[in-house]
């Protein structure tokens, strides 16, 4: 985990560590992903040494079975035989949880190549599913480290000489250690990644408009069909 709010003193460092993890930490490479089969205490414990850069001290509901049964009952990830996961679920998780943030289970499904309602890379068959998951997760890890260096260079040029410890001015240095500078450049971080979060979900409907409309359809469906229970009344037994 890394921690980037601290006290005065190590905030420097803390925040010196932190760029230097966020530039070089992605997920393995697919040659790299167990291929022996993990149940799911291992995946999660898995994910987690994956994934801890994004993980904050203390959040323990980042990932747990649960939200992955869910993406396997949304399709979103294969179904599993005989409990046991293995590259492609892994890989496919792997991408999950990072997006998690930014995409519903909906658009997740659209990215993956399904249609909002099915998952994509579960309808394929299994060889051709395979091939899919690792073409997926290659382009994933590709984006994303792009993604995770180009942040950690933005971070580093906002934060300026502070990160250079025992260069730069006093007055450099106190401007950039503090916490309401640090809530500022978060706020534009926050900014950014919102419109690109809606940037991307328009790029799915785009490209996809009758999967989103048929989603949306099956989704009023279901509310049409759900029976309304009058208040102060009881169901029928």
């Amino acid at each position: 985990m890394w921690y980037l709010f601290l006290m005065d003193e190590t905030m420097t460092m803390a925040l010196r560590q932190y760029c230097d993890a966020l530039a070089r930490k992605i997920p393995a490479d697919w040659a790299q992903l167990p291929d022996l089969g993990l149940y799911m205490d291992q995946v999660i414990t898995y994910l987690e040494r994956q994934l801890d850069i994004f993980i904050r001290p203390g959040d323990g509901n980042f990932m747990t079975p649960s939200m992955i049964n869910n993406y396997a009952k949304a399709r979103i990830v294969p179904r599993t035989e005989g409990k046991k996961y293995g590259q492609e679920h892994i890989a496919l998780l792997l991408a999950v949880f990072t997006l998690k943030r930014v995409l519903s289970v909906q658009d997740m499904s659209l990215l993956f190549g399904g249609d909002g309602d099915r998952g994509g890379v579960e309808d394929a068959r299994e060889g051709q599913r395979v091939e899919e998951a690792k073409e997926f997760y290659q382009r994933f890890r590709r984006s994303m480290d792009f993604s995770a260096k180009a942040t950690a260079e933005s971070l580093e040029k906002a934060l300026g000489s502070a990160l250079d410890e025992g260069q730069g001015s006093d007055v450099e240095t106190e401007r950039f250690s503090d916490e309401k500078t640090l809530r500022n450049l978060a706020l534009e971080f926050s900014v950014e990644a919102s419109m690109k979060s809606y940037a991307a979900e328009m790029l799915l409907a785009i490209a996809n408009p009758e999967g989103r409309s048929v989603a949306r359809e099956i989704k009023a469906q279901k509310k049409r069909d759900k029976p309304v229970r009058q208040k102060g009344k009881k169901a029928s037994a």
